[in-house]
């Protein structure tokens, strides 16, 4: 039985990544808070406790974009810290986004992230897989926070006229199609130990299409 850990576990990917695995018979989820960042020994405990981490915490939006950045840095490096303290060795699945290549510091921290995981995994012969996903969106995403499209809901709901503020084609994929594509990985032989995976797309559409 594998022993899966997720950060971000109460987010909007990772409660619903929570609940596609919970009633899995052939895997047992470590129990995370978000607490754990801020206590070392939490920290420690967890990621000794797990076959595979699936690093989804991170911070989407703020006025002040060196505050993700350097915000991402630091989960990165505090996870690899603890692993490193008690010589635990998971195999780290790091959520990373089509972004990762833009100016934006959101992009430089996803990154600048893998590429700090991949070093880690590199010197100690572990595995490590960036996963370059797509815009997700799905049930209980935070409008105004996690993906437009919840936004543009929330906003439709609310008598309020939404606006597109670049008319761009947007690849997209549902999120319980992310959980079945992050599960299926779990179990492939790995050809190599450091990989990063482009997610494939549900669609892709513009934005008036969307908000249409």
């Amino acid at each position: 039985m594998k022993r899966i850990g997720i950060t971000g576990q109460s987010g909007f990917i990772g409660t619903h990544l929570y609940n596609h695995i919970k009633y899995k018979t052939n895997y047992e989820i470590t129990p995370f808070e978000d607490s754990f960042f801020d206590d070392k020994n939490d920290l420690k405990k967890f990621v000794k406790s797990c076959d595979i981490i699936i690093h989804l915490a991170a911070k989407n939006r703020d006025k002040d974009p060196n505050i993700i950045y350097e915000t991402n840095l630091s989960l990165v490096h505090k996870l690899i810290l603890a692993c490193e303290k008690t010589s635990s060795f998971p195999h780290i699945f790091f959520s990373s986004s089509i972004q990762e290549n833009n100016t934006t510091l959101y992009g430089k921290s996803k990154k600048d992230g893998a590429t700090a995981f991949s070093n880690w995994a590199k010197n100690n012969n572990s595995n490590f897989t960036n996963l370059v996903i797509p815009n997700v969106f799905g049930p209980f995403a935070k409008p105004f926070y996690n993906t437009f499209i919840s936004t543009f809901s929330y906003q439709l709901l609310n008598n309020q006229i939404p606006e597109i503020k670049v008319d761009n084609n947007v690849d997209l994929i549902y999120v319980g199609s992310l959980c079945k594509y992050i599960v299926s990985l779990f179990h492939k032989e790995k050809s190599e130990k450091i990989k990063s995976i482009v997610v494939t797309k549900d669609i892709s559409l513009k934005v008036s299409e969307i908000l249409k």
